[in-house]
């Protein structure tokens, strides 16, 4: 009967080990040979019963370890002790390698005889990737600045990363209470903070806190909620960031930024008072000019038969010196003026309409000369109109007055449009313009050809004030004795509607 029951039992045993999967579950002879199997061998090493059993245990180990001999070892161990357990890595059927946990456990005969090893394997391969992620992991946030304290705020937990932040060891600072350890200064106050953790079990901020040295350290904080469910009052974790360096940089950009609206203000009082010097100075040079050049036409005309030859040509170059004294003074109190007025608009210009006005206004250039001008359909802009008409009067009558000798001008206005702006080109046919002139001709009293063409020097100056005060560029294309070309950028809307 006792026999009878210990076979049944025998049998439900190995029914039970051949269910198995999540466990390799064999024998081996006391060469290592595999002679039993079951189906956790297919699950966890990839082998078939046939493929398996009469081979060598020295299959599962990879190379290396066959060459130092670690299967003989593992069952010396057994043969030593009754047992070896082990956690190593394996080589499923294929050459993967797998993190195996096993146990080899020495079978006897009632003599103590050994017949051979017993084995039970288990691929932890996955969690072996989590337990290195979580030690890798664990190792990263110790270099990281993360404190964990209580509600408390009694600190349990401090990292090598708030070692070298704060300068406190570990032992200094655990047990004691974070904002009081580290002195710490919110924008807001803490109980506002606190609500906030509750509420949403998070905060982000920015606080000042002081190192072991006294010296402050601005940081970016995260506090997070932590609760196990056992303790009454959850853990807050927190984590900082650095940033001195930034709030450092941000304090000396406000400084500067300050100081550059002071100076900028400084240069807006400092234009505005010589834009109102040239204003007077201008209006009060006007009347005695124009009382000069009366009383020398008054002389030309009445004494004109006493005069010589000699006076009468000194006469007239004294009348010639106080026109282009009056021309110098318009042209100071227009180029004034471009520097006090609005320039830019919110409203679009009919640039059509200035081109009109500028034409009647030269007039009268036009006609002595004989220039042709001609323009495309010119767009809307974004500029005061009297500003625009400004401008194209005085580069039309600059291409006018540049004229080849013998040759009657011929100008042409054209306009494109360039990204969000519109560029607006005036071309003539006149000497044209050397390359080291390409610049300095846009900088005020700066004359080309002397006093050998009429003019004040500043036009040019002018057109550049008025276009970058507008937002826009000015520049020349030229080749001497070709003619040449003024293009400037304004902004406009609409452009690609406007074509």
């Amino acid at each position: 009967m006792h026999d009878t029951s210990r076979s049944s039992s025998q049998v439900l045993f190995e029914k039970l080990v051949s269910q198995l999967r999540e466990y390799a579950c064999v024998l081996t002879d006391t060469d290592g040979v595999f002679i039993t199997w079951n189906p956790g061998v297919l699950e966890q090493l990839g082998y078939q019963e046939g493929e398996f059993i009469g081979q060598n245990s020295e299959i599962l180990f990879p190379t290396a370890d066959r060459l130092k001999g670690i299967p003989r070892q593992e069952f010396e161990t057994a043969i030593e002790k009754g047992r070896a357990s082990d956690t190593r890595w394996l080589v499923k059927k294929g050459g993967q390698r797998i993190w195996v946990e096993g146990v080899t456990i020495r079978l006897n005969r009632e003599d103590g005889t050994l017949v051979g090893f017993g084995k039970v394997m288990q691929n932890v391969t996955e969690r072996k990737g989590t337990e290195d992620s979580l030690v890798a992991l664990t190792k990263a946030l110790d270099h990281s600045t993360v404190i964990v304290r209580r509600w408390d705020g009694i600190i349990e937990h401090w990292t090598a990363g708030c070692e070298r932040l704060y300068g406190y060891s570990t032992s200094e600072a655990v047990g004691r209470v974070c904002r009081e350890l580290l002195r710490t200064k919110s924008r807001i106050p803490l109980e506002q903070i606190e609500e906030e953790l509750v509420k949403r079990a998070s905060w982000f901020g920015e606080l000042d806190q002081l190192r072991k040295d006294g010296s402050t350290v601005s940081v970016a904080a995260h506090w997070a909620l932590f609760s196990d469910g056992i303790e009454d009052q959850p853990a807050v974790i927190e984590s900082y960031s650095d940033i001195t360096s930034r709030i450092q940089m941000q304090a000396e950009w406000e400084a500067a930024n300050e100081r550059l609206k002071s100076m900028t203000l400084e240069l807006e009082r400092s234009n505005q008072e010589l834009e109102q010097f040239a204003r007077i100075a201008s209006h009060d040079l006007s009347a005695p000019i124009t009382s000069t050049r009366w009383l020398v036409d008054l002389l030309g005309g009445r004494y004109s038969g006493q005069l010589s030859p000699e006076g009468k040509a000194v006469l007239d170059q004294i009348g010639k010196g106080l026109e282009r004294m009056g021309d110098l003074v318009e042209s100071i109190l227009a180029h004034a003026r471009a520097g006090r007025d609005a320039i830019s608009s919110s409203d679009p210009v009919d640039a059509n309409e200035a081109f009109a006005v500028a034409l009647e206004n030269l007039r009268k250039d036009i006609s002595v000369s004989g220039a042709v001008i001609t323009s495309d359909k010119l767009p809307q802009v974004l500029i005061e109109k009297s500003a625009l008409i400004q401008l194209l009067q005085n580069l039309l009558s600059n291409a006018i007055k540049y004229r080849r000798s013998g040759v009657a001008p011929i100008i042409h206005v054209a306009a494109e449009p360039r990204n969000s702006k519109w560029l607006i080109s005036v071309t003539d046919n006149g000497i044209g313009i050397e390359p080291q002139w390409f610049e300095r001709i846009f900088q005020p009293l700066q004359r080309l050809h002397g006093f050998d063409i009429s003019g004040s020097g500043i036009g040019l100056a002018t057109c550049r004030k008025i276009v970058t005060r507008a937002g826009g560029e000015i520049w020349v294309e030229s080749e001497y004795g070709s003619g040449s070309t003024f293009r400037f950028t304004l902004p406009g809307r609409g452009t690609s509607e406007q074509r």
